[in-house]
């Protein structure tokens, strides 16, 4: 009910909003104001049965959560103690707020939709593909420039430390991200990435005392580590738009080193291209994390200082995702040093795999966005508990067949280039070895999903297992790393599959 509108009260009275100055005529000396004050230009409310509140204030009183609510709206339209006695022979306001409270149904409104975390750019995940496959063009450029014992070993050693401590400290960044903001995120980052880069360093140190490789392989193999800890932190706070630029060197200088035949005139030209990409990702992650001086000039170093170090919590949710970082590289680097017969040396086949496989990655972070946006949607939509579980498992499905099919193409243009140039042959175990790779893949993608629902244990416990179980039955070369991801594939896809048809785990 709106002011103006014409309603009979109980003693005949006009309704309407008037003055004790005399702009009103009907009403004049009807009543006092709100809690019986009065004075000139003071406002007189409109005399009203209590049928007529209720629909004057039925806005108010459906979406109220408690009579509070109803009778601050009183007051505030003037209908204070004073009207309550005389008008309603009720003792206060409040207790006319109860009556109104009671009387009118209570419907509330819909609550403003939460921000959706999982709308990103559809370019995005692009990118990141990009990136996760882009360094592999330098590998065949340092191949030729990599000579003497310990390449291997070393190479080996470096990816599974940087890809451990990549996923560690992605995990402490996006948590802090959420806890502090973004301020309190690069801290972290910047201390944790000083930490990663004495890490790797003291990781080639140790390579270096075990098996005595080249100074060279030993500064590729921290090349390698820094660049993914660099790469890490600016994908975290969302600078990797920075990252084409400092992939730009040890790429065009990779690709123009092998296009012109790898001169040996150009040896040095091309590893000062390889140096630059690290080194440029480096500088930029630090420079990215760089805080504000004037928290420190405002007496507010003590609490930069906290922020830049991580929570005994913080450490402790960061163990299985490094652990499963480190597991992940294993998994994907075993079957290149295994062979194709399980007797040791490099399995061509195996890496030309590998590299779509970590393009891939790009894809399945578009899958995963996709399943976890469309899964908001049904917690939003379906009422029905078992639809909810049958529409959720059908999304799941369809989220891992998107990845599958892209990941089919991917891995297909690899090894048709692969057997163009002449890198590997087209024969049955080159078919093994890439469906092999292909379901690693799955199997990484569904537990990479379940890793966002804060569902941990579970994929690193059977990553552990399918690890092992190469190393022991390595012998049985191909046939065994085809089971193996089959096996992984199929508890990691048949947890989900039960455990994410309820809406529970959805929230997070």
């Amino acid at each position: 009910m709106t002011a103006g509108s014409v309603l009979p009260h109980a003693n005949g009275q006009v309704p309407g909003w008037v003055d004790e100055a005399g702009r009103a005529d009907a009403t004049a000396g009807a009543g006092a104001g709100a809690g019986g004050g009065g004075g000139a230009g003071t406002m007189i409310p409109e005399r009203l049965t209590i049928a007529a509140l209720c629909e004057k204030f039925a806005p108010v009183c459906a979406a109220a959560v408690d009579p509070l609510e109803v009778a601050s709206a009183l007051e505030f339209e003037g209908y204070g103690d004073r009207i309550a006695r005389e008008e309603y022979g009720l003792r206060d306001v409040f207790a006319l707020a109860q009556v109104l409270y009671r009387r009118v149904p209570r419907h509330p409104g819909e609550p403003e939709p939460a921000p959706d975390p999982w709308q990103q750019s559809r370019w995005q995940p692009l990118l990141h593909g990009l990136l996760y496959a882009l360094p592999a063009v330098c590998f065949p450029a340092a191949g030729a420039l990599l000579a003497g014992p310990g390449v291997l070993p070393a190479l080996v050693v470096a990816l599974l430390v940087a890809w451990g401590l990549a996923q560690g400290l992605a995990a402490v960044g996006y948590s802090r991200l959420g806890s502090g903001g973004i301020a309190q995120a690069r801290r972290v980052l910047r201390s944790g990435l000083l930490v990663g880069l004495v890490g790797v360093g003291a990781a080639m140190a140790s390579v270096r005392l075990a098996v005595h490789a080249h100074q060279l392989v030993l500064l590729f193999g921290a090349g390698e580590g820094v660049y993914m800890l660099g790469a890490c932190v600016l994908m975290v706070v969302g600078a990797e738009r920075w990252l084409p630029a400092a992939l730009a060197p040890g790429v065009l200088g990779s690709a123009s080193f092998l296009l012109l035949g790898r001169p040996p005139r150009l040896e040095h030209l091309a590893w000062g291209a390889l140096a630059a990409t690290p080194l440029l990702c480096c500088a930029i992650a630090l420079a990215r994390t760089r805080t504000p001086d004037t928290a420190m000039r405002a007496g507010l170093g003590r609490l930069a200082a906290f922020g830049a170090r991580p929570s005994a919590a913080e450490l402790r949710a960061a163990v299985p995702a490094l652990a499963f970082g480190v597991v992940a590289a294993a998994l994907l680097t075993f079957p290149v040093i295994n062979g194709p017969h399980g007797h040791g040396g490099v399995n061509a086949g195996a890496l030309v795999a590998s590299i779509p496989l970590s393009l891939s990655m790009g894809g399945a972070e578009w899958c995963l966005l996709w399943y976890r946006r469309r899964t908001r949607l049904l917690l939003r939509t379906v009422g029905d508990v078992r639809a909810f579980r049958r529409r959720a498992r059908g999304a799941l499905l369809s989220a891992i067949a998107q990845y599958v099919a892209g990941t089919v193409v991917l891995v297909a243009i690899g090894v048709a280039v692969a057997a163009s140039t002449g890198l590997v042959h087209l024969e049955r175990i080159v078919a093994l070895e890439a469906a092999g790779y292909l379901v690693l893949g799955t199997a990484m993608f569904v537990a990479m999903l379940l890793q966002t629902m804060r569902v941990r244990a579970l994929p690193l416990a059977a990553a552990v297992a399918a690890l092992v179980t190469e190393i022991v039955l390595h012998r049985f070369g191909v046939t065994i790393e085809l089971i193996v991801p089959v096996a992984f594939l199929l508890v990691v896809g048949g947890y989900a599959v039960g455990l994410l048809g309820g809406a529970v785990r959805h929230g997070y």
